[in-house]
């Protein structure tokens, strides 16, 4: 090792975040507070009692500014049931996730990589089959969440993660850096042990030097512990019964030498390297007159670190003196722009209004567009946008990204500021006087950088002003030459001598992490990209997750290459499967087409309509009554007596020639067929009887919203409190804030796609199509093995006016071989294509589509009912005017009313089809008939699609979004009138 290297290892001191320090000197830069951010949490809705950590243990290793951290949980399902379990944490900017394992019979598994949809796929499946398997997802910004089943009844289960990072800058005068890792759990942990090792820290240095924290407490450190370790230090600390809420931080002195390692990974070299700018310092920025300040006010909003944000401005207003301010809060959408003038530094009527600013709904990324009209703009936001389908326009003139959250979409926000000269300010890394000064100067920027010798160079900056960069090696040594400019234009460079002196597995992982972060700027024009470096890399992305499987089986079956050590035994496996048949649509579409032909043969029969003869015993029962004056019996309808099925288009009058029993039935025949514009659908409101919404109903119209804000606090993580609150204020004609409520689904569980899609439901409800469509876009992409996801797309562009992504949608649905628990669901989706087909009419292509499939079978009345639990039966019931009820066991009524087959598992959809409606109410229920889930579930939302004159010119559609509490349970969901 050369003296550089030499200087570089020796010239580090590490100490794990979370043990105290008492004996600090003043010297030393001070270590960052950090605000209480979102934490870390098992999510079990209901379970009757909560899941409990416990046991952690953390261990770190160290080298130079690099950690490699290892984190094992023990979870304690105290329930009587087995469980399935999510974890949900956030990481901080710099940390990745470089693994997990789960105990498989006592032993830890490791995970490998899988297609983030695919692997979602594979984890339902898996469980239910009752397999033990574990899914590690990553969802917007640095949230993240492991899935486990089982958690056993009244036992225990072990889940590790390993993360990576690279430290901080602290940013002080002094230069340090700091590592820090959340330990936040929304309940106690039994048991808490850290160790941390240093293999190379300096005689020089002592541990005085060294100042750590565990949230706002100091941390003592265990000095014998460092004495007894010869090769560096190692310093451990327990606690029992943990319940704190802090994060662990380090800071310790920065090298003065640049950090570079090279690493081989797959047989490509990397490098990976942190350089200073050679310039001189910053130049001082001319002060703006008019600043522009957006100020997120969505429901994440609350997590931020407000007293660190306030302090920033308190900084920044003293600095300026007199500027006017123009203030725009945004949720998930704008509110008008409000002026400030600051005199001298005086900002108190601006601090009031923040102050007093509700944190509510969710995050439209166009609504953090700076106004018009500034001279520098920032933005204080966490970044996750989560609703609508806008974009963030950053504008012309200086942008600066503010972050005091944990949980944030750092790289969004870096990218939207670096775009104008601005930057990402992260008051997480750096104090509030720093950032002011990077605010009043400009500072040099990276203008290019190239090598002959490295290929796909990528670099980042990080809040200590280093330039991070990264690329591939395609000769030993190499030379990147970095193009700076100045904040007068001029042009500076710069070379960096990449030399493998310092050899770590670190190069490549930070390569790609630099590469990923680059691509998330742009996530949807970058997610094959992003799927394909997740994979190589075995990286958790938005892209690909990873994934434990407990039996060689499993991975065989999915085709998923499993960790090494049951490498030999699935290529062996997987040699003896046999291959799929390579015409399987072919073969499915075969038998779509033979149960649409069963379906027109349904269509085409004319059922009589007439009042339904009696049974056999009921007729034996009404015939002795006779007898005895008690009653005529009711002349029956024989086999013979039914006329022969007749080919008929849509909207065809049919005359039959009848028995004369028959003539009324032939009359009714005549009204029904041309009677669609008086069939009337009344729906009966879904009204909840909480305290809540009793309370709401009778405020007030100017009342409303504080109610609802003060009620909230005690349903933060209720999603039937926010979709029952916005019925009341869209009911009573407060849209703009009923819709802000709603929106809150968006923000309970990101990417959680159950209630994404009972959000879209409600706002397709609520006429609001042009919002559910990003909603259901993304639960497509989040799920595309399930065909409600394509199907309730398809039919909210239809809704829409577009008309052919509707229909290529639904065919998707048509022709794809689903699980068997989606029994029938073709003949449901290639209904409404076909009703689309026949409204759209010339604005559709449909020369790919199977001509056996195509034909319009219009309908005087329809029910079609979804819901959002998996592995859940609910059971559509239709009682027409005969009081005959339709349902699973009694499919087909007397007058021709239909049900599809029984969905007991998935989401639905079940259908109920009537083509000539007699006159009279129909009442439409459903009941809530059991579920399999292995969460224990709450209430289950349904959605009811119920439709008037279906596949004809007048069809009439009306939604409803209702809930059933419990197994059993039955709702009246609405009646047909048909005059």
């Amino acid at each position: 090792m050369n003296n550089i290297a030499s200087k570089w290892l020796t010239g580090l001191v590490w100490l794990f975040a979370g043990i105290t320090l008492a004996h600090a000197t003043d010297r030393m830069p001070p270590v960052l507070p950090l605000p209480t951010p979102a934490v870390t949490r098992m999510i079990i809705p209901d379970a009757h009692q909560p899941v409990r950590l416990q046991k952690v243990d953390v261990k770190t290793e160290v080298l130079g500014t690099v950690a490699h951290t290892r984190i094992e949980m023990t979870f304690l399902n105290p329930n009587l049931r087995v469980l399935e379990g999510e974890l949900q944490f956030p990481l901080l900017d710099g940390q990745t996730v470089s693994g997990f394992a789960l105990d498989i019979n006592g032993e830890l598994r490791p995970a490998v990589p899988v297609e983030k949809a695919r692997g979602q796929q594979v984890f339902e499946e898996v469980i239910r089959a009752r397999i033990d398997p574990a899914l590690l997802e990553k969802t917007q910004g640095n949230n993240y969440k492991l899935r486990v089943y089982p958690l056993p009844a009244q036992g225990t289960r072990r889940v590790v993660l390993e993360l990576d990072e690279v430290l901080s800058a602290n940013n002080g005068k002094h230069g340090y850096s700091t590592y820090r890792l959340p330990l936040q759990f929304a309940g106690a942990v039994g048991q808490l042990d850290v160790s941390v090792h240093n293999p190379a820290v300096p005689e020089k240095y002592s541990a005085l030097a060294v100042k750590a924290r565990l949230g706002a407490e100091k941390i003592k450190v265990d000095y014998a512990s460092l004495k007894e370790e010869r090769s560096g230090s190692r310093i451990r600390f327990s606690r029992k019964n943990y319940t704190g809420k802090g994060v662990l931080e380090i800071a310790f002195p920065d090298s003065p030498f640049p950090l570079m390692v090279t690493g081989t990974f797959a047989d490509e070299s990397y490098f990976y390297a942190e350089v200073s700018p050679p310039l001189s310092k910053p130049t001082p920025r001319p002060a703006p007159k008019q600043l522009g300040l957006v100020w997120d006010a969505s429901g994440s909003g609350a997590l931020r670190d407000h007293g660190r944000e306030f302090a920033l401005l308190d900084a920044y207003f003293k600095t300026l003196a007199d500027v006017n301010v123009v203030l725009v809060i945004a949720r998930d959408r704008a509110e008008a722009p409000q002026t400030f003038a600051v005199k001298k530094g005086d900002w108190q009527a601006l601090r009031t209004v923040l102050e007093t600013v509700a944190y509510d709904g969710a995050t439209e990324a166009s609504a953090l567009s700076p106004p018009a009209s500034t001279e520098l703009n920032l933005l204080f936001s966490d970044g996750l946008c989560n609703y609508g389908a806008g974009k963030l326009a950053a504008g012309n003139v200086p942008f600066y990204a503010v972050n005091a959250a944990i949980s944030a979409n750092l790289p969004h926000l870096r990218a939207a500021a670096e775009n104008t000269g601005g930057q990402m300010l992260d008051l997480l890394s750096i104090s509030p006087d720093n950032a002011v000064h990077e605010l009043t100067h400009q500072s040099p920027h990276l203008a290019g950088m190239r090598s002959n010798e490295a290929k796909e160079l990528v670099s980042a900056y990080s809040e200590g002003g280093r330039l991070k960069i990264a690329g591939i090696l395609t000769e030993p040594h190499a030379t990147v030459e970095l193009d700076w400019v100045d904040a007068q234009g001029q042009h500076q460079p710069q070379q960096i001598r990449i030399q493998n002196d310092v050899v770590a597995s670190l190069a490549a992982y930070r390569w790609a992490t630099l590469q990923l972060a680059q691509l998330e700027t742009d996530y949807a024009a970058n997610r094959a990209a992003i799927r394909r470096l997740g994979t190589r890399f075995g990286r958790v992305t938005r892209e690909t997750s990873l994934i434990v499987l407990d039996r060689v089986e499993d991975y065989v079956r999915y085709e998923i290459v499993p960790p090494e050590s049951l490498r030999a035994e699935y290529d062996k496996q997987l040699a003896l499967q046999v291959s799929k048949s390579s015409d399987e649509r072919s073969k499915h579409l075969d038998e779509v087409a033979e149960k649409f032909a069963q379906r027109q043969a349904w269509w085409e029969k004319s059922f009589p309509k007439g009042k339904k003869p009696l049974d056999p015993e009921s007729r034996l029962k009404a015939d002795s009554d006779s007898r005895f004056g008690v009653g005529a019996l009711a002349v029956p309808v024989t086999a013979s007596a039914m006329p022969a099925p007749i080919r008929m288009e849509a909207g065809q009058m049919v005359r039959l020639a009848a028995a004369p029993e028959l003539q009324a039935e032939r009359q009714s025949n005549e009204v029904s067929a041309n009677s669609t514009s008086s069939v009337a659908i009344q729906l009966k409101k879904w009204q909840a009887d909480e305290p809540y919404a009793r309370r709401l109903r009778e405020a007030l119209p100017d009342d409303m919203y504080r109610i609802y804000l003060d009620e909230r606090a005690s349903y933060l993580n209720s999603t039937a409190f926010y979709l029952d609150a916005a019925d009341i204020f869209l009911e009573r004609g407060q849209q703009k804030l009923g819709l802000r409520i709603l929106s809150n689904l968006a923000e309970m569980n990101l990417e959680n796609r159950h209630i994404l899609r009972i959000l879209a439901y409600r706002l397709l409800q609520a006429k609001q199509t042009a919002l559910a469509l990003p909603m259901l876009q993304r639960v497509l992409e989040l799920s595309p093995e399930e065909p409600q996801s394509w199907r309730d797309l398809g039919l909210a562009y239809a809704e829409d006016g577009q008309y052919q992504q509707a229909v290529d949608k639904l065919w998707e649905v048509v022709t794809h071989p689903w699980h068997g628990r989606f029994p029938d669901v073709e003949l449901i989706a290639l209904a409404e294509l076909n009703a689309i087909v026949a409204k759209a009419g010339q604005q559709v292509d449909t020369s790919r589509m199977d001509k056996r499939l195509r034909r319009n079978l219009p309908l005087d009345m329809r029910a079609v009912l979804s819901w959002d639990a998996d592995n859940t039966d609910i059971d559509l019931w239709v009682t027409d005017p005969n009081d005959e009820k339709v349902y699973y066991a009694h499919p087909l009524s007397y007058q021709g009313g239909k049900i599809s087959r029984d969905f007991t598992g998935g989401y639905g959809p079940e259908e109920f089809a009537l083509r000539t409606a007699k006159p009279g109410k129909y009442r439409v229920q459903a009941q809530f008939y059991g579920n399999r889930q292995q969460m224990v579930a709450g209430a289950t939302t349904l959605m009811l699609r119920l439709s008037s004159g279906f596949g004809m010119p007048k069809q009439k559609d009306e939604n409803i979004i209702l809930r059933l509490s419990g197994q059993g349970s039955i709702v009246d969901v609405g009646t047909f009138e048909v005059k």
